[in-house]
């Protein structure tokens, strides 16, 4: 028991060493877009992954589209009110690095807006 209490703290410190890094690593990306996939719907926003693995969080207000968005937990899906647009798992998604913090270990995208 002892030995998989010691595997779970190794792996949360290895999971947040990775997240230091990849904060670090995409500091200096601020500004840059990217192409993602949307890896995660949440009732406060959209988590995209990019192609080198690192993820973010795109919060409702920086989906560049001036409506509400309804989240819908039993299918992980956004639906917007006015347009009906949907985002779902897996939608490829374009994105704008504007965060990254390695203190806090978060970077924020916002979504480029088509055009």
């Amino acid at each position: 028991e002892s030995s998989s209490d010691r595997e779970k703290i190794a792996q949360k410190v290895e999971r947040d060493a990775e997240d230091i890094k990849k904060a670090e690593f995409m500091q200096d990306k601020i500004g840059e877009e990217y192409d993602g996939i949307i890896s995660s719907i949440t009732s406060f926003g959209i988590f995209v992954e990019l192609e080198n693995t690192v993820e973010g969080l795109i919060r409702f207000e920086n989906l560049g589209e001036n409506e509400y968005f309804i989240y819908d937990d039993e299918h992980k899906h956004l639906i917007g009110e006015k347009t009906n647009k949907i985002y779902k798992l897996g939608d490829k998604i374009k994105i704008q690095v504007i965060q990254a913090n390695k203190e806090t270990r978060k970077i924020a995208f916002v979504k480029v807006t088509d055009e």
